[in-house]
């Protein structure tokens, strides 16, 4: 086992995809609550973060793939939602509970996509890249 102390960022990228997983498997929960079949990537993040914790190689890769989705599809949402001319859909858990404003589509879609780019950077730092490279033997 690895015994240096991890970067406290890498530690929040990790914990980010753990709840985002969490949140992904309860909203598959709830879709088959409602006789629907949800498929939803996201429930990988339940791996992904423990992965990052345990410096694999393959889990940074695979939460750098989701979070290049993230950042395109983040951005194309906004554009969607500012294209859009009806009212946007608020949806908790995939169902839908009320409507929200194209103003606060667009804030979160630029909060999501800050985060998204944090993340980023974070796993691309040069320190967090050499603490994943390191081959403990």
């Amino acid at each position: 086992m690895n015994q240096r102390k991890l970067p406290t960022s890498l530690i929040v990228v990790a914990v980010l995809f753990i709840v985002g997983g969490v949140f992904a498997a309860i909203e598959v929960v709830v879709s088959l609550m409602h006789r629907e079949i949800n498929i939803n990537f996201g429930v990988l993040g339940s791996f992904i973060g423990p992965g990052l914790l345990r410096l694999s190689r393959g889990w940074r890769t695979c939460a750098l793939v989701f979070i290049w989705i993230a950042l395109i599809g983040v951005a194309l949402m906004a554009l969607l939602i500012l294209a859009a001319n009806h009212p946007l859909d608020f949806n908790v858990f995939g169902q839908k509970v009320g409507h929200a404003s194209k103003a606060m589509g667009v804030i979160i879609s630029a909060i999501v996509f800050a985060v998204a780019l944090w993340e980023y950077r974070v796993l691309t730092r040069p320190d967090v890249r050499q603490i994943f490279s390191i081959d403990v033997a």
